[in-house]
């Protein structure tokens, strides 16, 4: 229960304190200690990419554009539209292996998952910014292929050299640290908060309140439609991890790359959508909780 407390605590503390997105930059470094850590846990086979992978894959792809086309037939402005892409179409947050593994799930389900995602939403941009914002992605996509080797493919890199070099000792490291890596996560949300708090202060007097509040709306029925149909698309077996993937987001990245691609509107959905899928699986990890407690309490 404390941890959850710390969770819920943190994600205040960023919100009402703006100041704290300061500490922006410590983010990759965090991000990359959990995965390092998650990563040495993984087993590397063959057999570790699962055809759900390729089917969360797609709808995550699929998903974004009928949103966005399904708005526009509707009627709805052009803006709103894109704030339903680029929430939508934002890849598997890097913290989504370690949610997983605190939930009981597969942590090596979830890692390669999350891999795949990096890179295959990544080749999908420079085809997806032109139909949506009307202009062309080629110029980000040095950063944004530069981003995601550090958060992605260089932890994978590096546990994999440790895991060659020392074997199951590297494995043994990998689970002694899995634990530090929840509260390294509930710092991470607190910068998170932060920026998302930071983002609608400098942005409340651009947009209407109206507009906000639309944006909002859109950003949690987005988030309840993706964490259940993730669930739905993963089975009996594998429904946390599928919703994980294809509920929890990897937000800073979206949000840079629509700044930088001219569309500061479009980056408020990615940007206070951090506060939906982090209060839900704050929620999810009370219950966890409570369930490991269960039968311990019945016994």
């Amino acid at each position: 229960m404390l941890r959850s407390a710390l969770l819920v605590a943190c994600f205040a503390l960023g919100w009402f304190c703006p100041w704290l997105s300061a500490l922006r930059p410590l983010m990759p470094l965090c991000l990359f200690y959990m995965l390092v850590a998650v990563f040495l846990r993984m087993a590397f086979t063959p057999r570790a990419v699962h055809w759900r992978h390729w089917l969360v894959l797609a709808v995550n792809v699929a998903s974004a554009f009928a949103v966005w086309g399904g708005m526009l037939l509707c009627g709805v402005p052009e803006r709103f539209a894109q704030v339903a892409f680029f929430t939508a179409i934002t890849p598997t947050a890097t913290s989504a292996p370690v949610i997983v593994n605190l939930l009981g799930g597969s942590i090596t389900f979830a890692s390669m998952g999350f891999l795949l995602g990096a890179l295959v939403v990544s080749a999908t941009f420079p085809l997806a910014i032109p139909a949506v914002l009307h202009g062309s992605a080629w110029a980000v996509m040095p950063t944004i292929l530069s981003r995601v080797f550090f958060v992605a493919i260089l932890p994978f890199l590096v546990a994999l050299t440790l895991r060659r070099l020392f074997g199951e000792r590297a494995r043994t490291w990998g689970r002694r640290l899995t634990p530090s890596t929840l509260y390294v996560w509930i710092v991470l949300v607190a910068i998170i908060a932060a920026s998302a708090s930071r983002t609608l202060d400098e942005h409340a007097a651009d947009y209407a309140r109206s507009d906000i509040l639309w944006v909002l709306l859109i950003d949690f029925l987005l988030c309840v439609f993706l964490f259940a149909l993730g669930a739905l698309l993963g089975g009996r077996r594998r429904w946390h991890e599928c919703s994980q993937l294809l509920g929890q987001k990897n937000t800073s990245y979206t949000v840079y790359l629509a700044f930088a691609c001219g569309a500061p509107f479009a980056a408020l959905g990615p940007a206070f959508y951090v506060f939906f899928h982090n209060a839900w699986n704050g929620i999810q990890l009370i219950f966890a909780e409570r369930a490991r407690r269960a039968p311990r309490a019945c016994h």
